[in-house]
């Protein structure tokens, strides 16, 4: 019989899922891109990814549902494998084809955008399916451990024997063993997902569960506060000081790019890779900028930030901060501590779960359950701007602000949702796995995924969790001394710092504040000199 309640609960998900992605979407967007018709093939692909995303995490209470208190009549194995292949598409076709074609979109200097769209795919594609075929038929095996019986006694017809003692009666011993199987090709789509999946989620998501608490409560000991007149002026002019600088250097990388556009060889890759990181550095400073002269505006003429946004940031840094403890909690007394000591039964959050389960408070279990892993989510777009911003030359930041993102930078941090979802799922199954007993994932992640050869060692061993624990700690206390980032500056004295390195003087003063060491002149001159 079809559990008409799950049916209609999963209806109900996806239509607020896909609800609030349309309400993200429209909150980080640019102006110029809010017109329904402006670019409307890659909003719907933000949109229905998110929402992808949103289920992917999901999946495990519905397979719960599912499974207890007897089995249901949905096929949660074809459900699982179709959605790990549509994930699977999304991140090596779909995002990807959008994202080349949003960066070469009014690109003037790119004349055949459709022939430069399709030959990144292809390569991204031969690359991709090179390493799945060639890795598929000497890492598809798994080793499962199981116990061999030998049976050697004869039982009477007409003896009854409790099911739990039918081994122990009929059989003299058993011996640990392992059963060789070769795992279908989805089971191991699914195992080479969850593999590159973490290694994302261990760096930003241990980043960002310390970053995105410490965040919102310095958003609120930095909201921008009253100024006067001449503080705003001089404010004022110092950024205009720092952007006429950071035009000038845009119109010298502009320059440095097109001198190496043809260069071949090592030595113009090197070139190249120099002039990507100090783009990314500028495109930092520019960031810095924009965000500095915002909130200068909302000093000025909105006499400060909001009361009520303030408290607000606060309360969320709080609840975050919470949530995050009670992560590493978990993962202590869940994962670690009953892989020190097997004979451990500890529970927490997933005592919570079940406890909604079984006293008839289905949704609200869902409910938590789909906070706490959409929170992870949300680390990873946090810890991938914070290492962004910190180590630079890797790749370029994608901030998501207000109205001011644009389609790429989304789609880029869309794909960074998109990979690691499926690290969070097998994460999720790991870390509940008393809620999550009997279930199709189960059979999926623990029974399989766990024990395939190459895999197990880090999924067995839980590997990626300790790292991702370690990552925590360590951004935890890089954090707290060092809890601004370069980007991050006040209207204040500590903002004169960055304004210094910009425009390339020791440092600057403010009115009314003198200088200690009495060069506060010296650098005005200095600053004065750097824009003529």
């Amino acid at each position: 019989m079809v559990d008409a309640f799950l049916l209609i609960f999963v209806l109900v998900i996806i239509g607020a899922a896909f609800f609030a992605n349309v309400k993200v979407l429209m909150y980080y967007q640019q102006p110029e891109d809010s017109g329904f018709g402006s670019s409307i093939f890659c909003k719907g692909i933000i949109v229905f990814s998110l929402t992808l995303a949103w289920m992917l995490n999901i999946l495990l209470p519905v397979d719960v549902r599912n499974s207890r208190p007897r089995p249901g009549v949905i096929d949660m194995k074809v459900v699982w494998t179709t959605a790990f292949f549509t994930l699977a598409a999304f991140v090596v076709l779909v995002v990807p084809a959008a994202m080349f074609y949003t960066e070469v979109e009014g690109d003037d200097v790119i004349k055949k955008k459709r022939r430069y769209v399709c030959c990144n795919m292809f390569m991204l594609l031969f690359f991709v399916v090179s390493a799945i075929a060639i890795s598929y038929p000497f890492l598809a095996n798994a080793s499962i451990p199981v116990f061999e019986y030998s049976c050697d006694q004869w039982q009477d017809g007409d003896d009854v024997v409790p099911p739990g003692q039918v081994g122990p009666t009929a059989c003299s011993g058993s011996e640990e063993t392992h059963l060789e199987i070769k795992v279908g090709f989805d089971v191991y789509i699914i195992a080479v997902l969850c593999f590159v999946g973490w290694l994302f989620f261990v760096v930003f998501g241990g980043i960002g569960l310390s970053a995105v608490p410490l965040d919102l409560i310095l958003e609120y000991t930095d909201r921008p506060k009253p100024i006067d007149e001449q503080t705003y002026q001089q404010r004022r002019r110092l950024l205009g000081q720092a952007a006429s600088l950071l035009m000038a250097q845009a119109d010298s990388l502009q320059g440095k790019d097109c001198d190496l556009a043809n260069g071949k060889g090592w030595r113009a890759g090197r070139q190249k890779r120099a002039v990507r990181a100090d783009y990314n550095k500028f495109k930092r400073d520019v960031m810095l900028l924009e965000t500095e002269f915002e909130r200068l505006k909302t000093s000025k003429f909105h006499k400060g930030e909001n009361l009520a946004v303030s408290i607000a940031k606060l309360i969320m840094g709080i609840l975050c901060a919470i949530m995050s403890i009670m992560w590493v909690l978990h993962i202590i007394l869940v994962v670690m501590i009953p892989q020190l000591d097997p004979g451990s039964d500890i529970q927490f959050l997933d005592a919570i779960f079940s406890a909604c389960e079984g006293s008839g408070l289905y949704p609200l279990g869902v409910a938590l359950f789909a906070v706490f892993t959409l929170y992870l989510l949300a680390c990873v777009v946090k810890g991938c701007l914070k290492f962004g911003m910190r180590i630079f030359f890797l790749f370029s930041i994608h901030p998501m602000r207000h109205q001011s993102t644009p389609l790429n930078s989304i789609l880029f941090n869309v794909e960074m949702v998109l990979i690691t979802s499926a690290a969070v799922c097998q994460f999720s199954q790991t870390a509940f796995r008393d809620y999550a007993r009997l279930t199709d994932a189960e059979v999926i992640f623990s029974a399989q995924v766990k024990y395939m050869s190459f895999y197990s060692f880090f999924f067995k061993n839980n590997i990626f969790i300790y790292a991702l624990l370690g990552f925590f700690v360590l951004a935890l206390i890089y954090l707290l001394v060092k809890p601004r980032d370069n980007a991050d500056f006040r209207p204040d004295t500590k903002a004169d710092k960055q304004l210094a390195r910009i425009i390339g003087v020791k440092s600057l003063g403010l009115p009314g504040k003198k200088d200690k060491k009495s060069k506060k002149d010296k650098d005005l001159d200095e600053a004065a000199a750097a824009l003529a």
